[in-house]
């Protein structure tokens, strides 16, 4: 009787099974319960979420509870998944939901307002000037001045600003994540850039409060 338990129960992963396991199988283990696919989880992509929540929150403390609240929420919904993203693009899209929790909970800041009739085409070419220089901010020494200017737009800007410049995600990546449209994600990532460009020149010219 007990040989026919150990032959019906499932063999569980050993640790190098583990740990060449592709992330979706990490999380059909955290669907069943099994705390090393957790734990894997959480080596391969702690690291680069707290810092993604550090640049979208400001703070160490809150990047740090926000990190561990989506493993936290990731384990408790892992059953759940449908495998329609990639497991890490779902990880991405539950910090970007709690860091706008977060930001709901504080004091909500002013969203400069943006001229229906201005034509922002040329801020969407490849190449431009515009998009030139913020990549060389995100370069060079001045990328401090880049993370204060971030600090004064709004959550939304934010977001999309630190996907594209800091985590270096492209189009789709950011798609996948915020489930905009290209087109959309294009023409709010324009806006978002032009935002930012007048509180750098502002910093620059010693006159942003």
């Amino acid at each position: 009787m007990r040989e026919r338990e150990r032959m019906e129960r499932p063999r569980e992963a050993s640790r190098t099974e583990v740990a060449n396991a592709s992330d979706e199988e990490l999380l059909r283990l955290c669907g069943e319960g099994d705390r090393r696919g957790l734990e894997e989880l959480v080596r391969r992509y702690q690291s680069q979420l707290f810092s993604f929540l550090y640049r979208l929150t400001g703070s160490y403390e809150d990047a740090e509870e926000a990190t561990l609240e989506v493993f936290l929420r990731a384990w408790r919904t892992a059953s759940g998944f449908q495998y329609r993203a990639r497991v890490a693009t779902w990880l991405y899209r539950i910090a970007v939901n709690i860091a706008r929790d977060l930001y709901s909970r504080k004091k909500a800041r002013p969203q400069e307002p943006w001229p229906e009739d201005e034509d922002v085409a040329a801020s969407l070419a490849v190449g431009s000037a515009e998009e030139e220089a913020l990549d060389a901010l995100t370069r060079d020494e001045t990328r401090r001045q880049l993370v204060a200017a971030l600090d004064k737009l709004s959550a939304s800007d934010r977001e999309l600003l630190v996907m594209y410049y800091l985590q270096q995600m492209d189009y789709d990546e950011i798609t996948e994540v915020t489930g905009l449209s290209y087109t959309v994600l294009k023409t709010r990532l324009a806006r978002a850039r032009q935002r930012l460009r007048r509180h750098i020149e502002r910093a620059q010219a010693g006159t942003e409060r």
